[in-house]
């Protein structure tokens, strides 16, 4: 990193960002502009120094490629103000060009739909993105909507250096996501019969006996095999493989479904069947984004599952075990989430006559 002083530009932990930063005034109303009409020799000079040269082979698409590249959604006007945001930004951020293409373009979109300007004013302001992390894709994880919003405040941050004084607003205080009620896990049972091939039937089916009977996580679900189900006089028991083996017997009211799991399996090593991501942590989410009906998030069936031990009074050294982790951070947070008990039933309790 070049010696400066920290009232030349802001230094960021990723690097400078003196030429944006000294230059902002000058590049931000031409994002989209690059390669467009004739600029005068300086703004030339500033924007071949910090626009296509700087970009690693990955983020020079093309039009065709852009165009082909699902999800993005933008039309010419909105492809080039994304390329040259991310030109500017990307070299000075610690994520790749084209993972910078990708959630700006999505972000971009959203942008257009609700009407933004587009500026770089309207769209890289923090209080944009802000909206966009607290509202729009809401069927994603919180840790998955933190990463797309530090990606974007990134490049903001190059972008539009003087308009960070605040702080964003949390996505997450310390919470986490409320178990499905009674009557919603009614519904997602009926989900499991409304798709429409066998292949889609038979992974709703493990999704939900895997995860809403045993408490899998999707990465461990990736990896089980149809001998990983035990049968047992007692009842049926997961053997969960990985670096949180661990055994974990199914709930009664799921050992119904086992039976219909097994026999209707693809001829696949893998319970779950073939799996062609990389990513085994999204196998869930690229089922269920293209199912039919409403479907269950597998994180929701998950904390359903610890709910329903936690009701029912399950020791929390074994639910702990059960669930493979091993602090309380977690499972307290789930507490706000239960009924609450009378009074009666609190004083029986603390009064230990419940272990009687």
């Amino acid at each position: 990193m070049p010696n400066a002083t920290p009232s030349s530009f802001r230094i960021q932990k990723y690097g400078p960002t003196d030429i944006a930063r000294a230059n902002a005034d000058v590049i931000a109303p031409l994002l989209g502009r690059f390669l467009t009409g004739e600029h005068p020799k300086r703004t030339a000079h500033l924007l071949a120094k910090c626009s296509y040269a700087a970009l690693p082979l990955e983020a020079r698409m093309t039009t065709e490629q852009w165009r082909a590249a699902e999800g993005f959604g933008l039309d010419a006007e909105g492809e080039a103000f994304v390329r040259d945001a991310v030109s500017i930004a990307a070299p000075h951020t610690a994520y790749s060009a084209k993972l910078c293409i990708n959630y700006a373009s999505r972000y971009v979109h959203w942008c257009r739909m609700k009407g933004y300007p587009l500026t770089a004013q309207s769209i890289w302001s923090p209080l944009a993105i802000d909206l966009y992390s607290t509202t729009a894709n809401q069927d994603l994880s919180e840790g998955t909507r933190r990463n797309y919003r530090a990606v974007l405040l990134r490049i903001s941050e190059t972008l539009l250096p003087d308009a960070h004084p605040d702080k964003a607003t949390p996505l997450a205080n310390k919470s986490t996501i409320a178990p499905y009620t009674a009557e919603e896990m009614g519904g997602f049972r009926d989900w499991v019969g409304m798709q429409l091939t066998p292949l889609k039937a038979h992974r709703a089916l493990v999704m939900m006996v895997l995860c809403a009977g045993a408490g899998v996580r999707t990465a461990e679900m990736a990896e089980l095999r149809p001998e990983h189900i035990l049968r047992d006089p007692a009842g049926t028991l997961i053997d969960i493989p990985g670096k949180r083996a661990r055994l974990v017997p199914l709930l009664t009211e799921w050992e119904e479904w086992v039976d219909p799991m097994l026999e209707r399996r693809p001829d696949t090593k893998l319970l779950w069947g073939n799996i062609t991501r990389r990513d085994a942590n999204n196998i869930v989410s690229a089922f269920t984004q293209y199912s039919n009906g409403t479907p269950p998030r597998s994180d929701r069936l998950r904390n359903t599952w610890m709910a329903t031990h936690l009701v029912a009074g399950t020791p929390l050294k074994m639910l702990m075990r059960a669930a493979g982790v091993t602090t309380l951070d977690h499972l307290n947070l789930l507490l706000k989430h239960l009924p609450d008990v009378d009074d009666a039933q609190y004083i029986r309790a603390l009064r230990g006559e419940a272990q009687r």
